[in-house]
């Protein structure tokens, strides 16, 4: 009997109390587990607001710190753009517009006229699944920016630090672009005839992103993924088996030299997030706070 409450205590504290990330950072600094020196783990936002991508003080020294860039993709492969756009374009010969059509194609079209200044005779070679993230991206309600993961790349190219992947790049597409086109229709039907709900959404995330809030962000993407409104594919997928997959990578490069690790910042709270499984490895996760 003290055997097994011992066992629930000890479950306890490392399943219950440390699934829920309580600090409100998107830096965190990565020690223990035999490391010389710490390596540092950073939220990432792939596009954002003019001006809001800034080299914080703490980042920088971050930066600074370590000798390696490891992001989810190997940025600096010359190949990459050319693989993302002809994995962007549809491969059964048939146009955006002849799959959504005619009623849905003019929606499409004046939104896309309204917000970017180009109709949709632009993406008609498009797949399904790209086009519907195009028209998410143009829910973000301010001139838009690269987010941090361009930034972060260039500041490592400029220090001629080596730059590397967690995953490949096909791996990548596979998941981003496996959406049916029935999902893909319904997902572009709702962004059409709901776009002000669309912007709230988009702005609550970003909101949560600039309060440095990973627990936060993650139970709204959570949310985000189980509603059926607007399929987006299975937040096991996208999110929990990839952070799984990254976990022996990270090891293997925080391990060989001081890293900083830039991933999605949805990916670092959860269960099954970034910082909790590099706990469970044994790992000290501190938050690096302003």
């Amino acid at each position: 009997m003290k055997k097994y409450f011992l066992l629930l205590l000890l479950s306890i504290f490392q399943f219950g109390i440390s699934q829920e990330i309580k600090e409100k950072s998107l830096l965190w600094e990565i020690s223990g587990n035999g490391l010389e020196k710490p390596s540092y783990l950073f939220g990432t936002i792939h596009i954002a607001c003019q001006g809001e991508v800034l080299m914080s003080p703490e980042l920088q020294s971050a930066f600074d710190q370590t000798e390696q860039l490891v992001l989810e993709l190997d940025m600096d492969d010359p190949g990459m753009m050319g693989k993302m756009m002809e994995a962007s374009l549809s491969k059964d010969g048939k146009k955006v517009s002849e799959k959504l059509g005619p009623d849905l194609t003019q929606k499409v079209d004046s939104l896309l006229q309204a917000k970017m200044g180009m109709g949709l005779m632009m993406f008609d070679n498009l797949n399904l699944p790209t086009l519907s993230m195009q028209l998410g991206l143009t829910a973000l309600d301010c001139p838009m920016d690269l987010g941090y993961d361009m930034m972060l790349l260039t500041e490592a190219q400029n220090a001629k630090k080596e730059i590397k992947g967690l995953e490949s790049m096909d791996s990548q597409i596979e998941l981003l672009l496996s959406q049916p086109d029935e999902e893909s229709i319904q997902a572009i039907k709702y962004l059409v005839n709901n776009f002000p709900e669309a912007q709230s959404e988009l702005s609550k995330m970003v909101e949560y992103y600039r309060n440095q809030d990973v627990q936060g962000l993650y139970d709204f993407t959570k949310k985000s993924f189980e509603d059926p409104k607007f399929p987006q594919g299975s937040l096991v997928e996208f999110l929990d088996k990839r952070n799984q997959n990254w976990i022996p990578v990270i090891e293997k490069e925080i391990q060989s030299k001081p890293t900083l690790i830039g991933v999605g910042a949805a990916h670092l709270g959860g269960k099954e997030g970034v910082i909790n499984l590099l706990k469970k490895k044994g790992y000290k996760l501190k938050a690096v706070l302003k």
